[in-house]
């Protein structure tokens, strides 16, 4: 016996994986979502009996015999973080659709979803999605992909062809064989490219029929069904359901689970070990986070399932943690310890300067310290639930050393308003999001806008360093006031700014700069400016092809490296190091 197997949709966010369920399940999830964004992770089954029924037209014409019970469906959010379904050791998917826009192409987070397959060695088929909206198509609501291209004209059915050439070169890239499913050769070496619209519904009968055949004939050992194994769930939400208190939502994938069994799951105090009280399954097309009925109750549940369990303790579970069934005291030994583990891992404090984060789930933790850490961003602590006046206070200290890091971001995550004023009095900024991407990209934008503030104040102020170059053939006046044209190699140089030579000798100050014929204040790495400079005399001090740099005083050069370092770039700071040797670093 085959259980049925687990389908991931992965892919860049836009691109269409939640309205692709949505057709195939009917439902409207995707309008519901913060921002259109899937933030946790939903599952859907589709029986055997759906999939031939939407399929029945292919499955008949191209011979095929599904054995399979069903499709278990489960929706993530798209990003390289979002591989948070996870077993120890691997990702619970058995196949994986990673959908792609054909408006757009492979984008960032198709190519991050790429790496994730890639990693967890998952087969997937590429739903090419959004053929609807290529010029010129005649939309066939509900046909099969082939039988909806019979109807295109020529020259439409070459710009997708044109697009799918587009693709094929950009998965070369990463080392991915692949071709549309009705060219493809050898269905061990090429990934299937199945055009669709999630819309129109167009294609979706060679998606469930490719996606359940493939895993069918090529998962046979994956899929066999381990009944009486010692039940093995990851935790996706906790929900309190009406006469039922705290729930847990969970996608079982190996073995079994029933009423009665112990289990541990990880919790804020550790791993925790309850009974199971009682165990729900949604009914068949009904997505978990919002059923439109309401959950059947069940005796016991074998994988591949998505269930509810009512236990003691569920309201601290953690979701995107394991919950293991245990039947000895050895097993039980195990499960703990392996749970702890895991939780250490994600739920980590650091002694080093680094930002507070705060998410209301171990997946959502996982997911957003991992984005950090790509983006070399500092975490001090991460922890689930929300911040508290203490951790404003421990926010403000490190700010104190490390302004940009003395910040708390928060997904999903309500902050009170005690601990709101807290911050504010003590000069930390809060981030609040329930989209993971706007969180982090609103923490850098902030810390920009921070560096471009203090790089303004420093500037108006300070001297600051500039090293330039006098163009060949530039000299419009010799001297009194000497006129040239350079180009600014690093650095900015101002209108003031007093000259040296590269042995250190001075030169001259800077009188005026004109860009584009037009006055400016001063001049940025990259420009070609003219220049007045009063003392020198062409031939003589200045020649075609010397190098200049803008003199910064000993205290400017203090302030720069100390309380405006952050604020500026490496090649400035390199750029400073270099003019103290030139100057003689003992004069510093």
């Amino acid at each position: 016996m085959l259980r049925q197997p687990i389908v991931t949709t992965l892919g860049h966010v836009d691109h269409g994986k939640t309205t692709i369920l949505d057709s195939l399940r009917n439902t409207k999830v995707a309008s519901r979502e913060h921002g259109g964004i899937t933030q946790h992770v939903g599952a859907s089954e589709i029986p055997l009996e759906v999939i031939e029924e939407v399929c029945g037209n292919f499955l008949r014409k191209n011979k095929l015999a599904l054995t399979l019970p069903g499709l278990l469906l489960i929706d993530t959010p798209g990003h390289e973080v979002f591989a948070n379904l996870r077993r120890r050791g691997g990702s619970i998917a058995d196949i994986a659709i990673l959908v792609i826009d054909a408006t757009k192409g492979v984008e960032n987070q198709t190519i991050e979803a790429i790496e994730i397959l890639k990693e967890y060695k998952t087969p997937f088929v590429i739903a090419f999605n959004k053929i609807d909206a290529i010029s010129g198509w005649i939309p066939q609501r509900g046909k099969s992909f082939t039988d909806s291209m019979a109807v295109q004209r020529q020259d439409v059915l070459a710009s997708l062809d044109e697009r799918i050439y587009v693709l094929l070169g950009e998965l070369y890239k990463y080392g991915l064989s692949a071709e549309r499913f009705d060219r493809v050769s050898d269905f061990t070496k090429q990934i299937l490219i199945i055009p669709v619209s999630a819309k129109t519904r167009e294609g979706l009968q060679e998606l469930l029929a490719y996606i359940a055949g493939l895993a069918q004939k090529y998962l046979e050992k994956t899929l066999e069904k381990h009944e009486q194994a010692e039940g093995k769930a990851s935790i996706l939400e906790i929900r309190e359901e009406r006469g039922l208190g705290m729930t847990i939502d969970a996608i079982l994938y190996e073995g079994k689970i029933e009423i009665g069994d112990e289990i541990v799951f990880p919790t804020l105090a550790g791993a925790a070990k309850s009974k199971v009280k009682a165990i729900f399954r949604p009914k068949p097309l009904d997505e978990m986070r919002d059923p439109r009925e309401k959950f059947s109750p069940v005796q016991q549940v074998s994988a591949a399932a998505g269930i509810k369990i009512s236990c003691e303790d569920a309201g601290n579970a953690l979701a995107g943690g394991e919950l293991l069934v245990v039947r000895s005291k050895e097993a039980e030994t195990k499960a703990v310890e392996a749970i702890e583990a895991e939780t250490k891992q994600i739920m980590f404090e650091s002694q080093k300067e680094g930002i507070l984060l705060f998410a209301d789930a171990l997946g959502s933790l996982e997911a957003i310290t991992k984005l950090l850490s790509n983006a070399k961003i500092a975490v001090r602590s991460a922890k689930v639930g929300s911040p508290t006046k203490r951790d404003a206070l421990e926010a403000a200290s490190v700010r104190a050393k490390s302004q940009y890091l003395g910040a708390i971001l928060c997904f999903n995550s309500p902050v009170e308003a005690d601990v709101q004023a807290m911050a504010k009095e003590n000069g930390v900024k809060i981030f609040e999001e329930k989209i993971i991407y706007n969180l982090t990209a609103g923490y850098k934008a902030w810390v920009e806008e921070q560096k471009a503030a203090e790089k303004k104040e420093a500037f108006a102020s300070l001297a600051t360093p500039a090293k330039i170059v006098i163009l060949k053939d530039h000299c419009f006046r010799m001297n009194k006031p000497c006129i040239v044209g350079v180009e600014v190699l690093a650095g900015s140089l101002k209108s003031g700014a007093t000259l040296l030579s590269g042995k250190g000798e001075k030169i001259g100050v800077v009188k005026a700069i004109q860009a584009d014929k037009e006055s400016v204040g001063h001049a940025k790495k990259g420009q070609r400016v003219a220049v007045s400079i009063d003392g020198p005399t062409f031939g003589r001090q200045v020649v075609d092809g010397m190098t200049l740099y803008s003199d910064v005083p000993k205290d400017d050069v203090a302030q720069l490296e100390g309380k405006y370092r952050a604020a500026l770039s490496e090649s400035e700071l390199e750029l400073l190091k270099e003019l103290k040797k030139i100057k003689g670093i003992q004069t510093y």
